[in-house]
């Protein structure tokens, strides 16, 4: 054993116990799918020159999924997720990687299984309505940023930087993908429109493939007045904070005393969504001044309850149906933001140890969150291209989520190591550190 140890390349002689255990598993993966898809037994039936191409294939994703994992696991950490202005939260990125899975099972799910079906089954609730994961990732936003600004001066120009460093690439490359794809779609002028989605939120809904990006306009806004958004609150403390959420509430209650419907401006909208963002900050305050109050297992048992109960609550309400003219829609972003910060701060505050294995493996995944989120189509539309005809159970819902749990979402996390390492990853080092004490600046 010793001899053939010393065959192997440097890479996989240095390779922890954990490196191993993916590399494994990402081994059986691949095999079992192609072995499914292709199945060798076949051959004399189909002819190797019919199956070869596909089969070819599979063994270029089965490459990718080996290397995929080895590199997530064991390249050096030199251009990490890690931010310049805050200490790294392992916990933050098990929830990223959670909304980005809720997110794709969202869109598999929701393309087999009619969304109006009101059911009892709580897993298949939240596939059906795993849009949540958005409402998770803008809490968690507020979060990061609450921590980041919290009695602390940003340097405007420096943070959006930071963050057009780290968003802009990936979703540039999105973009060019449609343009290159669809181009008969778009006039000259969306083209460059496309560009800034700050401009056009409502526009990016429409995008074959990428309609999640609409989110990104979101948070580009977000990010426009964040900075000032922190000095407000760091110098008018917990009631600047009630008050824009009271402003936010009013304005939506205005419109809908004239528009007779909010529904459209609370799910696709920053005046909708801020109060997402705003529990978001308001959880991280709470994080810092009073974690331990939230360190019992009971509050993540609690927070749990609460947002499986925001999932039931949205089927039995419809609300892709006929809850789109109620007026809960006024205050239900507060609602949800709340709900979901909850969970947030009971889910990192817990002291209850998670299992290393386990930790680093939603750690790792969660660093590609964001590649999952703006490339997971492609896992989609791929898992209802080949595993439709595949029959687990004989029933419909349950053969819907274990396909969407161990085909579309594995395959998605393949094309997001990739996308994660060859463009996020490789702009991090232009971040820059955009936080100074308050005290420093005066």
């Amino acid at each position: 054993m010793a001899s053939l140890a010393g065959r192997l390349p440097p890479k996989l002689r240095q390779m922890t116990s954990f490196q191993m255990t993916w590399a494994v598993l990402a081994l059986v993966w691949g095999s079992l799918m192609a072995a499914w898809q292709w199945p060798l037994l076949q051959l004399s039936d189909q002819g190797i020159l019919a199956i070869a191409p596909g089969f070819v294939v599979y063994l270029l994703v089965l490459t990718l999924g080996i290397g995929g994992f080895l590199a997530m696991t064991g390249l050096p950490r030199e251009r990490t997720v890690e931010s310049k202005n805050i200490g790294r939260i392992a916990r933050l990125d098990h929830l990223r990687f959670f909304a980005a899975s809720l997110v794709i099972l969202y869109h598999y799910f929701g393309k087999i299984i009619p969304f109006d079906q009101n059911r009892r089954n709580i897993v298949f609730n939240m596939m059906t309505e795993g849009s949540s994961g958005v409402d998770i990732f803008f809490v968690l936003s507020g979060f990061i940023f609450g921590m980041i600004g919290y009695e602390k001066k940003i340097r405007y120009f420096d943070f959006i930087r930071s963050r057009v460093v780290r968003i802009y690439p990936l979703y540039l490359f999105a973009i060019l993908l449609i343009l290159g794809t669809h181009a008969e779609r778009f006039l000259p002028l969306d083209s460059v429109l496309l560009l800034f989605p700050i401009f056009i939120v409502g526009y990016l809904f429409a995008l074959p493939g990428f309609g999640q990006l609409w989110t990104i306009g979101l948070e580009f806004q977000f990010y426009l007045i964040f900075p000032f958004l922190a000095a407000f609150l760091n110098r008018n403390g917990y009631r600047y904070l009630i008050g824009v959420l009271a402003l936010a509430i009013g304005l939506r209650a205005l419109y809908y005393t004239e528009l007779g419907s909010v529904k459209n401006l609370s799910y696709g909208s920053l005046p909708g969504r801020i109060d997402q963002f705003l529990m978001g900050i308001a959880a991280a305050w709470l994080y810092i001044r009073k974690r331990e109050a939230f360190s019992n297992p009971l509050n993540l048992l609690v927070g749990a309850a609460l947002a499986l109960a925001s999932f039931q609550w949205l089927v039995a309400w419809n609300a892709v149906g006929t809850g789109t003219n109620s007026p809960l829609w006024i205050v239900w972003p507060t609602i949800n933001g709340t709900v979901w910060a909850y969970f947030v701060l009971s889910y990192i505050s817990c002291r209850v140890p998670i299992p290393s294995f386990l930790d680093r493996t939603l750690t790792n995944l969660g660093a590609l969150s964001f590649s999952l989120y703006v490339m997971h189509n492609f896992a989609v539309d791929w898992s209802l291209k080949y595993a439709a005809s595949l029959t687990i159970t004989g029933q419909p819902d349950t053969d819907a989520a274990l396909k969407g749990l161990f085909i579309c979402i594995p395959f998605a996390v393949l094309i997001s190591w990739a996308t994660y390492h060859l463009i996020e990853k490789q702009f991090f080092i232009y971040r820059r550190k955009y936080v100074e004490p308050i005290e420093a600046s005066t």
